[in-house]
């Protein structure tokens, strides 16, 4: 459970307040993802490693991930829940704090670790791997102004109402 209340959010640490949500204590692990494909039928992503069950899933579209949540009975987080989940109340630069400790990520391995590894790098509220591992999608639900211009010269543009959605979670140490 990530509390509602206020929490500084990106590089300037703006002011904003969500209500409370829940979000998963990991990342989404190949047998969570294996048990949805077999249930559901979808395709598994290609190369798919059945044979490490605890690591996280890769190679997976937004379509993919979307539906994984629905069949979860879950939703992406938005960017803005993400970044409250990762990095607290206080808008710290990483999820244990403001100090750089490569011994609380996998960040420079460039190899993924299973989903509940690095426990002492959990958020404030329990979320583990925010930083380093996999990749995360995060549905980026109302563009902004700025988010949109550099697109505008791709044919047919893009519109505000289209479905967005970032990545979160990558390191480059």
């Amino acid at each position: 459970l990530v509390p509602a209340g206020e929490f500084r959010f990106g590089e300037k640490k703006q002011a904003a307040s969500l209500p409370a949500f829940y979000i998963d204590k990991t990342e989404v692990s190949n047998a969570a993802y294996a048990q949805f494909c077999q249930t559901t039928k979808h395709p598994l992503p290609d190369s798919f490693p059945a044979n490490q069950p605890a690591y996280p899933v890769v190679s997976v579209t937004m379509a993919d991930a979307r539906a994984f949540a629905q069949w979860a009975g879950k939703r992406l987080p938005t960017d803005l829940e993400w970044e409250k989940a990762a990095r607290g109340a206080d808008g710290r630069l990483f999820p244990w704090g403001s100090e750089k400790e490569i011994s609380r990520a996998n960040v420079g391995m460039k190899e993924l670790r299973p989903v509940d590894s690095y426990p002492s790098g959990a958020s404030p509220y329990g979320a583990l791997q925010m930083v380093g591992n996999a990749w995360e999608l995060v549905d980026k639900l109302r563009p902004a102004a700025d988010d949109l211009s550099p697109f505008q010269s791709i044919r047919p543009p893009l519109r505000p109402d289209e479905a967005w959605y970032m990545i979160r979670g990558l390191s480059a140490w």
